[in-house]
């Protein structure tokens, strides 16, 4: 009997070659072609993940260096890692910035601070099991969060796991406070010296132009059915199926340790004041609660980013991570407020967050419902429904 011939090993060049084909596939299927930097990030990481099969069939020891893909708000990083990840044969995890740190604060908590080893053990859970750690959304703008950042670092590199990291930030721009930043030095050294930097820097923020066959649709497709409603007149909220809840139906709701006055908490829906949301003690494992109960939102009273004074400045920062948690989360969002949201400003002297740039392109992909003072013939109110 002959015996069967098995197909010779698959070389590292067509495991690169395979994974670059599936993420041109994926691209190809969304109705978009790969842009130049898109592409080039395309193939470093499918080099990349060359490298982890390779290594996960015991035909290299090396590690693979990891990677960290930067550049401005809507160039598809995101994306293209989530892309490749769905692609790569690996025990592998993915985790989000504020994801990260709810984990990591639910760790420490669950372990005996006393010990001395809570955060460090907290590490070590994330990272077990794991072939390649998977980051999304990566920034500093805490010493603190710098401190937990570091030892994520350190111990990856001591477990010899590897990271995929998407970034608005260079590694040398991180915790950009001028106060701080010296102290994020050596962590930003070891973020050179342990991962290739690769920058996305197409021309556009395809939120905001996604030109058709130019660019992928980014954002969630539940989040980006919501909308931006002024000055949330009864007709305009009416005609989206939103009626503001009476006084009755106030509650309080206690998602981690910090209740919060809510004006409707149905099943599947949270009526909420920016207010009590915001400018209080919440933080965003309050957020992400939250968001795994309740699949819209309604913020409103949301004062107008022109007026950065109406709301301190830690009102506006939970303000910005209440975006990134519900559109990480693919959570419906509706915001009203009695004047024009237009989130298109400098922050240089006020009192907005420093992330400003990324909220406005992913609060642009939410219609406008805006009241004009103008009336047509009909003697009924003229609005503008656009969407990006």
């Amino acid at each position: 009997m002959t015996p069967l011939l098995r197909p010779p090993p698959r070389t590292a060049r067509d495991t690169a070659r395979t994974l670059l084909a599936g993420m041109e596939h994926d691209a190809a299927r969304s109705g978009f072609a790969l842009e130049p930097s898109q592409r080039q990030a395309a193939g470093r990481l499918a080099a990349f993940g060359a490298e982890v099969t390779r290594r996960r069939r015991a035909l290299s020891r090396k590690t693979p260096r990891s990677l960290y893909l930067h550049g401005p708000v809507g160039r598809g990083k995101t994306w293209l890692m989530d892309s490749f990840y769905a692609r790569l044969d690996a025990r592998k995890r993915r985790v989000h910035f504020h994801d990260f740190f709810r984990r990591l604060h639910s760790g420490t908590q669950a372990i005996d601070s006393g010990s001395g080893t809570a955060i460090q053990q907290s590490v070590d859970a994330l990272l077990d099991g794991t072939e390649v750690l998977f980051f999304d959304e990566f920034h500093v703008h805490d010493v603190g969060d710098g401190m937990f950042i570091a030892r994520l670092l350190r111990t990856a590199a001591q477990r010899r796991i590897p990271l995929v990291v998407t970034s608005n930030y260079a590694p040398d721009e991180l915790l950009p406070n001028p106060l701080w930043h010296d102290h994020f030095l050596p962590t930003i050294e070891a973020i050179n010296e342990m991962m290739d930097v690769v920058e996305m820097n197409g021309p556009s923020d395809f939120r905001r132009f996604p030109a058709g066959g130019t660019g992928p649709a980014y954002g969630s497709e539940v989040f980006r059915s919501g909308r931006v409603i002024s000055p949330g007149t009864p007709r305009q909220l009416g005609r989206l199926g939103l009626f503001r809840p009476p006084s009755s139906q106030s509650r309080v709701v206690s998602p981690t340790t910090q209740p919060i006055i809510v004006k409707n908490s149905d099943p599947d829906l949270l009526w909420v004041g920016f207010e009590e949301l915001c400018n209080g003690l919440t933080s965003t494992s309050d957020f992400l609660v939250l968001a795994d109960h309740y699949k819209t939102w309604v913020i409103d009273d949301v004062p107008s980013p022109a007026k950065a004074d109406s709301a301190s400045a830690p009102a506006w920062q939970r303000f910005s991570n209440v975006v990134d948690v519900l559109y990480d989360q693919d959570v419906r969002l509706f915001l009203i407020g009695p004047d024009s949201l237009d989130w298109d400003l400098e922050t240089s002297g006020n009192v907005l967050p420093v992330d400003l740039a990324r909220i406005a392109s992913r609060l642009s992909l939410l219609g406008q419902s805006q009241h004009h003072a103008a009336v047509d013939t009909d003697g009924l109110e003229n609005e503008e429904a656009a969407g990006s």
